[in-house]
Formats: C-alpha cells, structure tokens, sequence
C-alpha cells in the first residue's frame, strides 16, 4: 500500500481535527436544512471538508499520523495504514467515494444540484458516524 506524503502528528491532536469534523458536519447540516438549490456545490464541499477532518482525526488517534499528500484520495490508504482491521470496508469506500467528489465539486466548473451535494452529505454522516463510534472506542 503507497501512503502517499504523511505527517506525524501528536496524539493529543486528533481532538482538534475531531472538533473541526464535528463543526463541519453541523455546517452542512445547517446547508441542508436551509435548502436553497443554488447550495448542492457548498453543501458537497463543506461535507467532503467534514470526512477529512474525521479522517485526520481517526489516523492521528489511532496511528499519530495524518494524510498531507495533494491528491486526497491517499487519506483512505492513510486510514487502513492506521486502523488496520478495525478499518471497515464499506467506510473506507464510502470514504473514497466521498474524497473522489471533491475535486468535481470544488473545482471542476460543475454545478451539484441540491441532490448532489445531498448524496455526497448522506454518506458524510454515515462515515462520521462510524468514525464517532471509532474514536469513542479507540483502544
């Protein structure tokens, strides 16, 4: 497995990467919930912001490393590397799904409908939820 370029990081800061994930997720929230359909571009980006944040958060706890390459799709081998088994199979996907979003969303010219950005958001919840219960029950 190629990492790609890592960072040793402290452990004691997986908490602030976990503070920004869950601040994130209650920005997309709050973009969601307002709905305006002009936000399915924000709403996708704010929610890939929160994935990565849980993932830095999730590898520094469990590994004390994080992802710092340029192409973000290398924070799912960073997080196997760290977790190891504990890593779910269906996360990490959800979680290359996610990160395969964010240059399309973010920079590409493409307009994500509010369903878009919805879809993208619906599979940030379900990977913060898993990396919650992950950084609940680190060993």
């Amino acid at each position: 497995m190629r990492l790609g370029k890592t960072k040793r990081e402290e452990r004691s800061r997986a908490q602030a990467y976990h503070s920004i994930a869950r601040s994130l997720m209650e920005t997309a929230r709050g973009l969601e919930v307002i709905a305006e359909p002009r936000y399915g571009n924000g709403l996708a980006i704010v929610s890939v912001h929160a994935a990565i944040a849980y993932t830095d958060a999730l590898t520094v706890s469990y590994r004390e490393v994080k992802s710092v390459d340029g192409d973000h799709s290398r924070a799912a081998e960073v997080l196997v590397h760290a977790l190891g088994q504990r890593a779910d199979p269906a996360q990490v996907r959800r979680l290359r799904r996610v990160l395969g979003a964010k240059s399309e969303a973010s920079y590409s010219g493409s307009y994500y409908t509010l369903n878009d950005g919805r879809e993208i958001f619906a599979d940030v919840v379900r990977y913060g939820s898993w990396a919650e219960e992950m950084l609940l029950n680190r060993p």
